[in-house]
């Protein structure tokens, strides 16, 4: 149990409003999230982030709200648990430096780097109460897991899946693919689906892998024998044969115009697949919702497997995550309260119900598959067990970062990853010159050299989420969100 009395509390908030004050002066301090509520006098009232994968409107607040007073707070009288959305991590580093963040922290991707300042190991607390790793996708876990320990558990476990219109496929002539297939099976049905050109340019599949972003692509390096780092995270592995001929196999399908990123016309990650402009589109998170809503029952579609690497089956996964805040006033409650958020059965079924979002927990698969048809009759009939399979054996890689300084590793990444996608620069030069660059940057680090502060933390987030919107254009919401 973590115990840092008022002064240990106040020194660790001081020293964190130091290191974060050029963030804190240019983000304000804005509360992020909805307004507290009401609460009666007496009853103390805690801000949590819920990873909630739906727009926090004021039906959607107002539903999370009710469930959280009729699942926490009628049980714990003097607690009154207030919801607030998740995301907008620069907001939320400037509620937790003002004093008024929330208890538990919830994010995505590079969040997890901006707001590692404020979460505290779960180690302990795991093995106090008995708590098994093995309770969450092993590949997810990855990404939270540092030399000093766990930091964070996912939201969710994802593993990306295939949904493809079998209208399409029909109307071709072309036979569905088997879930066993390879990447050569899918190359060669994906080459006999693209044709025509400009606006009615038809791409056989999105591979979710964006410009100035190589995170969504970690699974092909891994399906190809290649890695982004080595197991001490000093190390960049992008120059492995294995993560170079992955590379040139994405990089073919792309240049090619066989497959395309997602977002073709920047309305949407998945909008090709709705209007027909593409045929296999991959997704996870919101995409079970997604495809529910935007295909329905007026295409004729289903899931499938992200299809057999040279080496292994892998594919991306969100990194969406819930921490605990080490500046929570009470670490004792904290903890009870990041237990229910990440374990309740209650709490999972509601999220399931609310947003069909697959459940973090290994076992609560039945359990979704039973809740999502219920409550989306769309999805009867539909081989939900594909997002099940991947997650349960763990072939989902997400987001990591290296031991110094990571997100000034990934500035150097996204340098020379532009060049490569403006075909200035071939796959392994590339991917040499990038792992050149940041296995130096984590030798010069690990022998002195000064590790990232705060605000270099949360200013490389704000500049990438700039980078996204500015390349997406009014889909930099859904690109960036994950």
């Amino acid at each position: 149990m973590v115990h840092g009395g008022d002064a240990g509390r106040s020194r660790r908030r001081t020293l964190l409003a130091a290191a974060l004050g050029a963030a804190v002066a240019a983000g304000g301090c804005r509360r992020a999230g909805a307004a507290r509520p009401a609460t009666q006098a007496g009853v103390r009232t805690v801000p949590v982030q819920l990873h909630v994968q739906a727009p926090a409107s004021a039906t959607v607040q107002g539903l999370v709200q009710g469930h959280l007073d009729v699942g926490w707070n009628a049980r714990h009288r003097g607690v009154r648990l207030v919801y607030q959305p998740w995301g907008d991590m620069p907001a939320v580093v400037a509620s937790l430096t003002a004093g008024a963040g929330p208890w538990i922290i919830a994010g995505c991707c590079y969040d997890f780097a901006t707001a590692m300042p404020f979460l505290a190991p779960l180690d302990a607390e795991l093995r106090r109460d008995n708590l098994s790793t093995g309770l969450w996708s092993a590949g997810q876990l990855e990404t939270f897991r540092l030399a000093s320990g766990l930091f964070a558990v996912p939201a969710y476990t994802a593993a990306q899946v295939y949904f493809y219109r079998q209208d399409i496929l029909d109307r071709l002539g072309l036979s569905y693919p088997d879930p066993a297939w390879t990447y050569r099976d899918a190359e060669s049905l994906w080459r006999r689906c693209a044709g025509g050109s400009g606006t009615a340019r038809r791409y056989a599949a999105t591979l979710s892998i964006d410009p100035g972003d190589i995170a969504e692509g970690y699974g092909y390096l891994h399906g190809f024998g290649g890695a982004f780092l080595d197991a001490s995270r000093t190390r960049c592995l992008l120059g492995l044969p294995g993560s170079i001929r992955a590379g040139q196999w994405v990089f073919t399908q792309i240049w090619d115009r066989i497959c395309t990123t997602g977002n073709i016309d920047g309305t949407g990650l998945n909008s090709g697949i709705a209007s027909g402009s593409v045929v296999f589109s991959s997704g996870a998170g919101q995409a079970v919702l997604w495809a529910a809503r935007n295909l329905g029952s007026g295409v004729k579609w289903d899931f499938i497997p992200f299809p057999r690497w040279p080496v292994r089956r892998a594919a991306g996964v969100n990194s969406d995550f819930y921490g605990l805040s080490n500046l929570a006033p009470d670490q004792a409650l904290a903890w009870e309260i990041f237990r229910y958020v990440t374990l309740d059965p209650n709490w999972n079924d509601f999220v399931m119900r609310l947003t069909l979002q697959q459940p973090a927990l290994v076992d609560q698969w039945d359990r979704w598959e039973a809740v999502v048809r219920a409550a989306a009759p769309v999805l009867r009939g539909k081989r939900l067990g594909y997002w099940r399979e991947a997650a349960v054996r763990g072939e989902g890689y997400g987001v990591q970062f290296f031991k110094y300084q990571p997100l000034q590793a990934i500035t150097l990444l996204d340098a020379t990853w532009r060049r490569l996608w403006a075909r200035q620069i071939g796959v392994q030069t590339a991917f040499v010159t990038i792992a050149d660059q940041i296995d130096a940057l984590q030798a010069s680090a690990s022998h002195g050299g000064p590790g990232p502060d705060g605000a270099q933390l949360v200013a490389a987030a704000r500049l990438r989420l700039r980078r996204l919107r500015r390349m997406f254009a009014g889909g930099a919401g859904a690109a960036a969100s994950g």
